[in-house]
């Protein structure tokens, strides 16, 4: 699952249905810190050393206002489950660690 951020600074969800990776793509080359922010916003938030963002599991089950599928909540529930041990979700707030790739 990737989350990526297009060159005009839009957010996209791509391989959704991959439970088994999980990031934030910088498509542009050279975007700063304070557009990959400006582009996260309402989604995801970046740690302090901008190198991972804590994102919204609110904001992946109803990517763009639209609910995910019945079976898709399974899956990332799964997922979410799975990852847990390791650190990658916020336990304040749930919200789950993507590392950000950046182009270039």
């Amino acid at each position: 699952m990737i989350i990526a951020i297009t060159s005009g600074g839009t957010l996209e969800l791509k391989e959704p249905n991959d439970f088994k990776g999980f990031k934030i793509a910088v498509e542009k080359i050279g975007m700063t810190d304070a557009q990959i922010e400006a582009a996260l916003d309402g989604v995801a938030t970046m740690d302090a050393a901008h190198d991972h963002a804590w994102v919204s599991q609110d904001a992946l089950r109803n990517w763009k206002g639209k609910p995910q599928p019945a079976e898709w909540i399974e899956s990332f529930d799964k997922m979410i489950e799975k990852v847990k041990p390791y650190g990658w979700i916020d336990e304040a707030n749930g919200a789950v660690r993507g590392h950000i790739e950046r182009a270039g």
